[in-house]
């Protein structure tokens, strides 16, 4: 098998699939592959660091144009509507048409898929002696297209990719009858080991996200409207920027909070790990999550987490009453009280921050990459 490794992207800019590709194509660089980037769209330089050696092709000089196509709708502005509205099916097909394109000239080599869209298009295009990985990023939710996809459009995927056992066996069963070829694999995301400053803990709980309705910020204001009223000396800082910024500001305004809530807005990762690494408490509310970085993180900065029990995500990380707190989803006063109860315990917070830099040394590089090494 050919050392090369093809990695498929919709962009570099900030996200969590963004990462994921940065990381691993580093990793796999390290390991002597020759990794090459598949970029649909350049939009500037990459947010994380990535390897000189990683080569990035950009597939097409077109941009997305959701934006403008917005304003143009909100400002009624026929013409501007109609030339939007065709830039984007421009821009749509070539994103699609490009891509395929470069699947279908690769000879040899492993392709991994980062996005549903791209493998779909490498089991129809790829190459039957090339190793054709695909992945899947977030909950499936058992969205009715995804699973189609899955038993229908994956049946010349070689493998396929789960950030958790869950999703895997779920995924498994839906290809029961429908796909034999496939193989599904759990392999979760890791990070590079950093050296984290020891940072005396302070009176905060920190998140960070984008400030993005799936991530659910409005009830981590509605819970500490609950908490700050037990601990007044407690802050919250919240870490991020979206679109939610305005109606989260409104909420925290509406609620008296000011005095106890701090939006940074978006920090660098250096400033981010070091808010987390001086806070009492990290804090996710999200709706649902795939497999979050950021929690991972919290662990390396020995920060115990309180986190809602969605579908997937926080439990594949947590072990609840060890190294955080996984709270049934919706149970704001649960939650509350919780979070409560940790932050006026600073002995139980010692030992769970303790627990947690342990618990951060599974999702390290070198153990994750020895699974990707044995299907490339």
């Amino acid at each position: 098998m050919s050392k090369k490794i093809y990695i498929t992207a919709l962009h570099l800019l900030h996200g969590g699939v963004e990462m994921s590709i940065s990381l691993i194509a580093n990793a796999l660089v390290e390991k002597g592959y020759e990794v090459e980037i598949l970029c649909s769209y350049n939009l500037g330089e990459p947010s994380y660091s990535i390897d000189p050696k990683v080569k990035i092709t950009y597939l097409t000089d077109l941009k997305p144009n959701k934006d403008e196509f917005k304003a143009a709708v909100k400002e009624k502005n026929i013409i501007n509507i109609l030339k939007e509205g065709l830039y984007s099916v421009r821009v749509l097909r070539e994103k699609k048409s490009s891509m395929a394109k470069a699947i279908k000239n690769i000879e040899n080599g492993t392709i991994l898929s980062t996005r549903n869209e791209h493998s779909v298009l490498l089991s129809k295009y790829g190459k039957e002696q090339v190793n054709k990985v695909a992945q899947l990023h977030h909950d499936h939710k058992f969205d009715g297209n995804l699973i189609k996809d899955f038993q229908n459009n994956y049946s010349n995927i070689d493998y396929f990719v789960l950030l958790t056992e869950l999703l895997r066996d779920e995924v498994e069963e839906m290809l029961k009858g429908h796909n034999d070829k496939t193989k599904c694999l759990c392999i979760p995301n890791f990070l590079e080991e950093e050296e984290i400053e020891n940072l005396h803990k302070e009176k905060q709980v920190v998140a960070v996200g984008r400030l993005h309705s799936v991530k659910g910020f409005d009830r981590l204001i509605d819970i500490w409207a609950i908490a700050s009223k037990e601990c007044p000396e407690w802050k919250l800082k919240i870490i991020g920027g979206g679109e939610e910024e305005a109606s989260i500001k409104g909420k925290i305004n509406e609620l008296d909070l000011n005095n106890s809530v701090e939006l940074t807005g978006m920090l660098n990762h250096e400033e981010t790990m070091k808010e987390m690494s001086k806070s009492g408490v990290f804090a996710m509310t999200s709706h649902s999550e795939g497999f979050p970085f950021v929690l991972i993180e919290a662990l390396m900065c020995s920060t115990p987490i309180v986190a809602f029990d969605v579908r997937v995500g926080p439990r594949a990380i947590i072990e609840d009453g060890k190294d955080g707190y996984l709270i049934p989803d919706k149970e704001l006063e649960q939650y509350a009280n919780q979070l409560i109860k940790l932050i006026k315990d600073e002995n139980l917070r010692d030992e769970l921050s303790k627990n947690a830099k342990v618990k951060s040394k599974e999702f390290m590089k070198d153990k994750i990459l020895e699974k990707w090494i044995e299907i490339l």
